[in-house]
């Protein structure tokens, strides 16, 4: 029979040590600590020293107001603190710390020593605790401010200090965790040192100038500033261009009220803000300091503090939604084609660089040299015009700007006769621009009417490509000339940056139209991809896309958008469900849309490979300048490269003349 055990009271030095392993993991949870009551206390300088990586040392000192003598031994006691009077005072907190637990939790598990003096004591005073036992306070010499010593970090816990990393790992930790708390501070200068040597000394400076330490040297030119307000709400700090974002979010900081935070919500609408403009998988860098009513947020929900509940988490995602998006919208996001190198990395690429210029060479010469004689396995650069021209890109250009005059209320377009599935034709159900070859394409580089006002004002940034002739590359680049040099362009990347925005926004108007097919095309399914089309059906309906169960293993094309006719229906969707099995399950209904757009604009867009006429290019280039976000492909990859004037004389070594 088991042996029923009695309830017992804990002791305080064992209280001290369960709360140290739920706030102190390793050294760097120490720091944190001790320069967050550094901070509150209203320090102008913080100077962290570590020896073996916290092992043997951490020492923080602070020029801040000190602790009386008086307070003084209640510094080690739990749950001692200055910072809560009342209860409603948690529900305002504004400094970094409040629960009174970090220094009772680090003494108890190490040798620390607390010194202190206030501007009003001609003497400081200290007080040791070594494992919970706490000496009484003695005189000491010391300026004013405070310094706390810990030393043995776990000397008494050797379960937690084998899970302590190696010195290079823990002292890496707490460089990033200084880093972290000195970017909502750029009033207090903060100077870590290693084994005796400065490793990090950052002077008090302009908040920009302080949030940008946080990045390496070669982003800082390549940011945006953000700053808006909702009401009581602000945002503001800096974000990277997309060409910044990384694999991790190494370089994302969020603060609350000056506070570190993890929050998904902001780091959503921050992904949702670069939406199509960086690769699946990669996160934005950014830099962003919220601005909340204390009492409209909740900071006791996490250990460490790390995590908050906010009273509208809409709101907040909304206001940082926006901020960024609007910032993006209004900047000229086409990255160089050619990256700013070092010496060393120019003398690395030279071989690379002279190859290419004879690429370059022969290509110009074979276009426009008449005598040139081209290999016989090449295509023309600019075929002749045929049938089909204009079809795949003028043509769906018209027909989306007919759909959106008639749901404006403007004069209807005439009626296009769709061929039906089969071969046969039906009877019209899509509005459409005047027939085939009588659509009138811009001139080059003519003015073009934006959508809408807002949308005008953004176009100046992209609106580079003056009235010229472009040229096809290898049947999958564009070359244009541009005010300052040339623009590359990856036909495929543009031509489905402007399908997506152009599905985007007449599925924002309602419903596409779609024809019905004569024959249902029947696509058979796995159990999971039909319980994916029950969660994918409502977004494919608005798309005019008619799909639905017709037994346990199979499904039933009805209807598809007849302006999207150079995909195969059945196809279409059979890659829909077996890539939505890994791609779309769970998402919500904003990002299963988008999803769904991004692969349909990618099946429809032109290939590399494509040959296209003079028509299509010039049509291309117009609906570019129509669209936002151009400079890059819904998935984040770029559209377009500049090539500038500079840097060709560079390249052909004409500089310095």
């Amino acid at each position: 029979m088991e042996h029923r055990r009695p309830i017992q009271q804990l002791s305080p030095s064992l209280v001290n040590r369960i709360a140290a392993g739920e706030v102190i993991e390793r050294p760097a949870n120490v720091v944190k600590e001790l320069v967050e009551n550094a901070v509150d206390a209203g320090a102008t300088r913080v100077t962290v020293e570590v020896e073996d990586g916290g092992r043997a040392l951490i020492r923080v000192i602070d020029d801040g107001s000190g602790i009386p003598p008086e307070d003084l031994p209640l510094a080690f006691a739990s749950h001692a603190t200055s910072k809560l009077t009342c209860d409603d005072d948690l529900f305002r907190i504004m400094t970094m710390g409040f629960r009174g637990e970090a220094l009772a939790s680090i003494g108890s598990v190490s040798h620390a020593r607390v010194l202190s003096r206030t501007s009003g004591s001609d003497t400081a005073w200290e007080i040791h605790n070594r494992g919970g036992d706490v000496s009484a306070a003695q005189a000491a010499a010391g300026n004013v401010g405070t310094t706390i010593e810990v030393r043995n970090l776990f000397f008494n816990t050797p379960a937690r200090r084998k899970f302590i990393k190696g010195t290079a790992t823990e002292f890496g930790y707490i460089s990033d965790m200084v880093t972290r708390l000195a970017l909502p501070h750029p009033h207090v200068a903060f100077k870590l040192t290693h084994n005796g040597r400065t490793a990090l000394d950052l002077p008090a400076a302009p908040p920009l100038d302080r949030w940008l330490s946080a990045w390496p040297k070669e982003f800082r030119p390549e940011k945006l500033d953000v700053d808006a307000r909702d009401a009581e709400l602000r945002v503001r700090g800096v974000i990277g261009l997309p060409e910044l974002a990384r694999p991790t979010g190494k370089y994302q900081y969020v603060y609350l009220n000056g506070r570190h935070i993890r929050d998904r919500f902001v780091i959503h609408a921050l992904r949702e803000a670069f939406r199509g403009l960086c690769e699946p998988g990669r996160h934005p860098a950014a830099v962003l300091m919220l601005e909340v009513p204390p009492q409209d947020v909740d900071v006791n929900v996490h250990p460490t503090k790390i995590e908050v509940r906010f009273r509208d988490s809409g709101r907040i995602h909304g206001l940082v939604l926006s901020a960024a998006r609007e910032k993006l919208l209004a900047s000229d996001l086409t990255p160089a084609a050619v990256p700013m190198r070092s010496d060393a990395a120019d003398a690395r690429a030279s071989a690379e660089q002279s190859g290419l210029r004879q690429k370059l060479a022969d290509f110009f010469k074979q276009q426009f040299d008449p005598g040139a004689v081209q290999p016989a396995t090449s295509q023309p650069m600019l075929p002749p015009v045929g049938p089909e021209a204009g079809l795949r890109i003028a043509d769906l250009g018209s027909r989306m700007e007919g759909e959106a005059a008639q749901a404006d209320g403007n004069t209807a377009a005439e009626p296009v006769v769709a061929p039906a599935r089969d071969g046969t034709r039906e009877a019209p159900v899509v509005p459409s621009a005047p027939p085939a070859g009588t659509w009138a394409v811009p001139p080059f580089g003519a003015p073009v009417r934006p959508t809408t006002a807002a949308q005008s004002a953004l176009r100046n940034p992209q609106s580079e490509i003056p009235s010229a002739s472009a040229i096809q590359l290898h049947n999958s680049y564009l070359v244009v000339q541009s005010d300052d040099g040339m623009l590359i362009i990856d036909q495929h990347a543009l031509h489905e940056r402007v399908m997506y925005e152009e599905l985007l926004a007449r599925v924002s108007r309602g419903r596409m139209e779609s024809q019905r097919l004569l024959i249902p095309e029947v696509v058979d399914v796995s159990s999971s991809q039909l319980a994916l089309l029950e969660q994918v059906q409502p977004v494919l309906q608005r798309m005019g896309i008619d799909v639905s169960a017709i037994g346990p293993a199979a499904v039933a094309v009805q209807a598809f958008p007849s302006f999207l006719d150079r995909l195969e229906p059945a196809a279409f969707v059979r890659e829909l469900l077996e890539r939505g099995e890994q791609e779309l399950l769970d998402l919500h209904h904003e990002e299963l849309l988008h999803g769904v757009l991004d692969m349909m604009a990618c099946k429809a867009a032109v290939k590399a490979g494509d040959p296209l006429t003079p028509q299509e290019i010039d049509a291309l280039l117009a609906r570019r300048e129509l669209i936002d976000r151009s400079s890059n492909c819904p998935h984040g990859r770029p559209t377009t490269l500049r090539l500038t004037l500079r840097d060709l004389e560079k390249q052909f070594k004409r500089t310095g003349f």
